[in-house]
């Protein structure tokens, strides 16, 4: 099958785990016989058939610019006729099977409708709430999560979706149930053709269990900001009673003078690789204390599939992706003392939270296994449209969230 990837950003340009997910994927479908090419967003790099200028800047400059620039950038993304002009090009030289769009922001609604001018299977992978925010996160300003959403928020979206309805892609999928369900809510176009496939999981190596004699060592991973709860985090561990144990902090961002402000708590950096894997075997839990309604972080998967437990905010996928064993270690987002106290009840019983074996998120197999009948289903529903048949996509054989096949997915 040739599939042609839609991405704003494209490795080694990476803001997200987007778009390091889509090169990711893109490996595993070559590796698995398929063709794969790629558009993005000005972003030059192997396996690159074609590029959309970024304009008025580039998108992984977005966070450095003034109030009236970023206005600019989200007005431009309302309309842009080069992303039409540049996808038909691609469409008839690369000639795709089925279409995978991921963040798409800055290449405007036309990534998302073009395909069905050329019968083109397309199935929209949601990372993100584009859809719904101009800011992609549904987060304020100053980093806090979203009560309601603003009405710029909501013109925009309203500008966008009707383009989309119109043309939308054969089969969306949500990264959780979470996402989906808040996109469902909104976006009638999307009803009949959301499903849910978690993200995958690379299997490690096996870790070594901890010493009952060793301090509990806590670990937070990822980009530090108000959004993501590091504040509240350090706070937490300040009011906690855990006696020695430790806070590893390994990221950057913002909130990084937060973090080393804070006494028992070791700033790392940015760790990736082989310090990234070392960095899982010092920690005894996970931390994952998002404010945000953050859809799947990857990193939940990671500490899972290593039998790490982790303590994690009830905010947007969070709980989907908690092992059982970790279930009574979930606390509410930016409440600093449920998490202190989450805190302590790890360290009174550190045995009792372990994931087991039979525990494990989905590995690359059965994700890769769900995005092929994906795929399939997407061409089969764009076939039936050409043709003129109106063939309902529900009554396609479609895999679970797990990845395992399956009677039709969930609306």
């Amino acid at each position: 099958m040739r599939v042609l990837m839609v991405s704003s950003l494209w490795p080694p340009e990476v803001l997200g785990g987007a778009e390091q997910y889509a090169a990711a994927l893109a490996e595993r479908l070559q590796l698995a016989g398929h063709v794969v090419g790629v558009v993005t967003l000005g972003v030059e790099a192997d396996g690159v058939v074609a590029t959309v200028p970024s304009w008025p800047y580039p998108i992984q400059d977005y966070a450095a610019q003034s109030a009236v620039r970023r206005a600019g950038f989200h007005a431009a993304d309302l309309a842009r006729p080069d992303t039409g002009r540049i996808l038909d090009r691609t469409f008839a030289e690369f000639a795709p099977d089925v279409v995978h769009s991921h963040v798409v922001q800055g290449m405007g609604a036309t990534a998302l409708t073009r395909t069905r001018r050329r019968g083109i299977g397309h199935v929209h992978t949601l990372h993100d709430y584009w859809l719904l925010c101009q800011r992609n996160s549904l987060v304020q300003r100053d980093g806090s999560a979203c009560t309601t959403r603003c009405s710029s928020c909501r013109v925009m979206s309203d500008i966008r979706n009707r383009q989309i309805s119109a043309r939308p892609p054969e089969v969306v999928i949500g990264v959780s149930e979470a996402i989906a369900r808040l996109h469902l809510a909104e976006l009638p176009w999307m009803r009949g053709r959301t499903r849910v496939i978690y993200n995958p999981v690379e299997r490690p190596r096996p870790r070594v269990p901890r010493r009952e004699d060793r301090a509990v060592t806590f670990g937070y991973i990822g980009r530090l900001g108000i959004d993501k709860g590091v504040h509240t985090m350090v706070r937490a561990f300040e009011r906690a009673r855990v006696g020695d144990a430790r806070l590893v902090v390994a990221g950057e961002g913002p909130e990084a003078p937060t973090v080393q402000a804070v006494d028992g708590v070791d700033a790392r950096g940015w760790v990736s690789g082989a310090e990234k894997d070392a960095w899982f075997d010092e920690v005894d839990c996970l931390i994952v204390p998002s404010q945000w309604s953050d859809p799947a972080p990857l990193v939940v998967n990671e500490a899972r599939s290593r039998g790490l437990a982790v303590i994690g905010s009830t905010a947007g996928g969070i709980p989907e992706l908690i092992a059982p064993e970790c279930v009574a270690l979930l606390v509410p987002p930016a409440d600093v003392d449920a998490l202190a106290a989450a805190m302590e009840r790890f360290v009174a019983a550190p045995s009792e939270f372990t994931p087991v074996a039979e525990s494990q998120p989905l590995d690359w197999n059965g994700h890769l296994e769900a995005i092929e009948v994906a795929y399939r289903a997407a061409s089969a529903s764009a076939s039936a449209t050409e043709r003129g048949d109106r063939t309902p996509l529900a009554g396609v054989p479609f895999p679970d969230a797990r990845g395992s096949s399956s009677s039709a997915g969930r609306d």
